[in-house]
C-alpha cells in the first residue's frame, strides 16, 4: 500500500505503530487499499478508521480490520507482545469503549461475505493476487527488501 512520506517518516518515528501495522507484513498480508470511516456511538467524535487486509497465510480467507482512531491516531490491534503505547493499544480496549452499542463488534476478523459488499471485489482480488504470489515464491523476495527498508529508510 503506497504511503505518503509523511506517514513514513511517522512510522519510522513511532516503531511500536509500525510494528503493528499489518499493510507492511507483506509475508503475511495483502492490503486491500481500502479504508472505511465511520464514528461510534458510544464516542462519535472520534472518526474510527478501519484499515483492511487479507491474511494470505490461513486456508480459509480471512480478512483483518485494524481501528486506527484519528483524533489520538492509536491504531487498536491485537498487540501479542502486549507493549501498549501511546499509538498502540490491544484490539480490547477499543472495544470496551466502543463495542458496548454493537459499533464494530465482530468486525475485527472477516469472512468475504462479511466484508462490506463494496469491499467484497477487492477482497476477491486478494485471495488471488495471494494465491499467485505464494505459489511463486514473490512474497520472500518483497519481505527482504521491506526488511531492508525498515534497517535504512534512506533507502526507500
Amino acid at each position: 500500500m503506497p504511503f505518503p512520506n509523511e506517514l513514513k517518516a511517522w512510522c519510522y518515528a513511532h516503531t511500536e505503530f509500525l510494528a503493528v501495522l499489518k499493510n507492511v507484513y507483506l509475508a503475511k498480508f495483502i492490503s486491500l487499499n481500502a479504508i472505511a470511516t465511520s464514528y461510534p456511538t458510544q464516542s462519535p467524535q472520534d472518526q474510527v478508521i478501519g484499515v483492511y487486509t487479507h491474511d494470505c497465510i490461513r486456508k480459509n480467507p480471512i480478512f483483518k480490520q485494524d481501528f486506527i482512531v484519528n483524533k489520538e491516531f492509536t491504531l487498536y490491534t491485537i498487540n501479542k507482545n502486549g507493549n501498549n503505547s501511546k499509538y498502540v493499544k490491544d484490539i480490547s480496549r477499543f472495544y470496551q469503549k466502543n463495542g458496548t452499542t454493537g459499533d464494530c463488534v465482530n468486525s475485527h476478523h472477516l469472512t468475504l461475505d462479511q466484508l462490506p459488499e463494496e469491499l467484497r471485489p477487492r477482497g476477491i482480488h486478494a485471495i488471488d493476487l495471494a494465491n499467485k504470489i505464494v505459489a511463486k515464491g514473490t512474497v520472500r523476495k518483497t519481505s527482504k527488501k521491506l526488511i531492508e527498508i525498515k534497517k535504512n529508510p534512506t533507502t526507500m
